[in-house]
């Protein structure tokens, strides 16, 4: 099956991150300073907004702490081309988890010292709108649900008083789920990537990361299906070896703790 592929809308950006993962790899990046100035010099301004016009929300995510998830997506994208999963992945597998690396973190609102705990419902959100216009299919109910689906998915949200922050609204992912379904189709390819924006913070594979809002196994077995199972699995694999490029013991760790983690959702699940 054919998807949009993001080598043909932004065809920069596959080039740039094998170069990073190149200069990486052999030593010649070896510390964030370096990266970070890759990174920058990278995106111009006319390069912003050309992501922008594919990945609606990317100028503002930038906008944040220096940069900070901008430098960040971008790691992840790095490290995405060196991981084995994703190298054993069919060639459509691999296209959808490109797309959930540049949208999963598109509505974080990053700040020192705190933590955004409803980025992944309101990248969902972005995403749900954006899969349409980068020429997904869609279903013939996508037109009259979309508005309310977007703003179902970004109010989903509740008050956490001790953490004095909005965390995820679990309660609401069956209504979330079920639209994306009715959207793009159960188990389409645009659903298996939203499916997998939405949630990349419900699971605990770190306990030195907070996770707020993590998914019971009752949750676990309803809203992940073996479809979307292994584009999330990647996502948690990937997203902290970007947060560890240059620290190989840390980066170890975490994937040792995100396979067991994975392993065992896959006993529930059936995988």
């Amino acid at each position: 099956m054919l998807i949009p592929q993001v080598k043909i809308l932004l065809p920069e950006l596959d080039d740039f991150a094998l170069y990073l993962l190149e200069q990486c790899q052999n030593h010649q990046i070896d510390d964030w300073p370096l990266f970070t100035e890759q990174v920058r010099g990278f995106y111009t301004s006319p390069m912003m907004d050309k992501f922008e016009r594919v990945i609606p929300g990317w100028i503002k995510m930038s906008s944040y702490t220096d940069q900070q998830t901008l430098i960040h997506v971008t790691s992840v994208l790095t490290a995405l081309f060196a991981l084995p999963e994703f190298k054993q992945s069919p060639p459509v597998q691999q296209s959808q988890m490109i797309w959930v690396v540049l949208f999963h973190d598109v509505a974080k609102v990053a700040e020192l010292r705190k933590h955004d705990y409803v980025h992944a419902f309101r990248s969902a959100a972005i995403a749900g709108k954006a899969l349409a216009g980068l020429g997904f299919p869609v279903t013939t109910n996508y037109p009259d649900l979309i508005d309310e689906w977007v703003t179902l998915t970004n109010t989903a949200v509740v008050n956490r008083a001790d953490l004095q922050a909005f965390i995820q609204d679990n309660s609401k992912l069956s209504a979330i789920t079920t639209g994306i379904d009715r959207l793009y189709g159960e188990y389409a390819p645009a659903t298996q990537i939203i499916k997998a924006v939405l949630l990349h913070i419900s699971i605990v594979n770190d306990p030195g990361y907070p996770t707020v809002a993590p998914l019971t196994d009752d949750q676990v077995r309803q809203y992940i299906d073996h479809a979307t199972f292994p584009l999330l699995k990647m996502m948690m694999l990937v997203d902290t070896d970007g947060w560890c490029l240059f620290d190989p013991e840390n980066r170890q760790r975490l994937r040792h703790q995100t396979l067991e983690v994975f392993d065992a959702i896959g006993t529930l699940i059936g995988i």
